[in-house]
């Protein structure tokens, strides 16, 4: 935050009379509305300022004794005051609480790494701050019940320049910050995506052709019967025997480590069984891992295409839990669970699990993932409604789309994951 910068706008809040509201709407960003005019003052560490009438959504509602406070203390009160010194702003209000006037300052520090807000009263003791300081990070402890003690004065040297327009100035100057935020997440996550994606598609390429894994089933079933043949030669240690076949080829046949050497007959059975197995449920395993490859490509775009930061933290993929159900993804905006179904058999058992007031989701007429809203309650948010279907859209591989909902009571399951519906709405959405 620029000292200068900080003055024109210490000067600015002057001309207001009523702050009719304080609140905290991220982890570090305080919402404070001057009579018409909405001010966030940014209170990230090492990269703090101001930023006059933004479109800024509320993350969260916020309950940390400050924020108690925060709103109690300022919201609807009278402004008296607005300072600024070196990288300080100091505003001071005039509350009416309990029909019993009080006299508050909210002091707002950007100086780098102790940046803060701290509330006080008049005789500047500290009622409370966003950040308690303790003795063992300071020497100046920012703590309630205690007199805030003042920073040392510091010698600030920096370029001034005109400002033609100061809301102008900050609306650019958070476009900025934001961006590079925007784009800082959306690479954490990609790259998550991306490694995950490598991951399937080397396991899809090392896996055996249905052919190899029935061969090797019948090298299996052929170690399993010479062996059992010529069990008398085979000695304690050793790691291998060289015999013939049942053809008079000659033949050499590894020897695993097992207590009981009769058992080697079963150990090669065993295999045999497990490969031929395996063939034929080869199809199952590359179905499986293609429609999770294909899912995290549609994740991937739909994080690409995200321009809004707070609905990217619910993109982020939440740690694995090992009763989760890898054919279904779940995501959270606000308080609600959302769930998608990865392939058939995730949309199968969302349609067989999911409670009857839950909204059940669908890309209109054409295939694609099930989404299920999680609810108990009577109404879900039309910003939750659009969330939901924009992941409707964006798992059936498509860019946009028409995306019918209704209640899960009201779909009826006619085989696997084909429905019908009635009593439904439409929304249509674009990723």
């Amino acid at each position: 935050m620029k000292a200068f910068v900080l003055k024109k706008i210490a000067e600015r809040l002057k001309n207001y009379k009523i702050i009719k509201k304080a609140l905290r709407v991220d982890e570090n960003l305080i919402l404070m509305q001057f009579d018409n005019d909405r001010y966030y003052f940014d209170l990230t560490k090492g990269n703090s300022d101001i930023y006059i009438n933004i479109d800024y959504p509320l993350i969260k509602k916020f309950k940390a004794p400050f924020d108690i406070v925060l709103e109690k203390k300022f919201t609807k009160a009278r402004l008296i005051d607005a300072a600024a010194k070196e990288r300080i702003l100091t505003i001071t209000a005039e509350n009416n609480n309990n029909f019993k006037k009080e006299t508050v300052k909210i002091r707002f520090e950007f100086t780098g790494r102790y940046t803060n807000a701290i509330i006080l009263d008049e005789e500047d003791k500290i009622i409370e701050s966003l950040r308690h300081i303790s003795e063992n990070l300071s020497s100046r402890v920012v703590k309630p019940g205690i007199k805030l003690e003042e920073l040392p004065p510091k010698e600030i040297k920096e370029k001034e320049f005109e400002i033609e327009d100061l809301e102008k100035y900050t609306q650019t100057i958070f476009k900025e910050k934001y961006e590079k935020k925007l784009n800082e997440a959306k690479k954490v996550i990609i790259n998550r995506l991306n490694k995950k994606i490598k991951e399937l598609q080397n396991r899809l390429k090392k896996m055996p052709s249905e052919e190899e894994l029935n061969e090797k089933s019948e090298i299996y079933k052929k170690y399993a019967d010479i062996a059992m043949a010529n069990l008398y030669q085979i000695k304690p240690f050793m790691k291998e025997i060289k015999t013939y076949d049942f053809e008079g080829n000659e033949i050499t046949i590894p020897l695993p480590k097992l207590k009981n050497i009769n058992e080697i007959g079963n150990y090669y059975y065993n295999l045999s069984k497990k490969a031929k197995r395996k063939a034929k449920n080869l199809h199952i395993e590359k179905k499986f891992l293609t429609s999770q490859i294909e899912f995290l490509k549609n994740y991937k775009k739909l994080v690409e295409k995200s321009t809004d930061l707070s609905t990217l933290k619910s993109y982020r993929p939440p740690k694995k839990e090992k009763k989760d159900d890898e054919n279904i993804a779940k995501f959270f905006f606000d308080d609600y669970q959302i769930l998608v179904g990865k392939n058939e058999n995730g949309n199968i058992k969302l349609l067989k699990t999911s409670n009857a007031n839950d909204i059940w989701m669908h890309i209109k007429n054409y295939p694609g993932a099930h989404v299920i809203i999680k609810n108990n309650k009577l109404n879900v948010p039309e910003k939750i409604l659009k969330e939901a279907a924009k992941l409707a859209v964006a798992f059936s591989n498509k860019d946009e789309g028409v995306v019918d909902y209704t209640k899960r009571k009201f779909v009826k399951v006619q085989q696997k994951a084909n429905v019908e519906y009635g009593k439904y709405s439409s929304i249509k959405v674009k990723i």
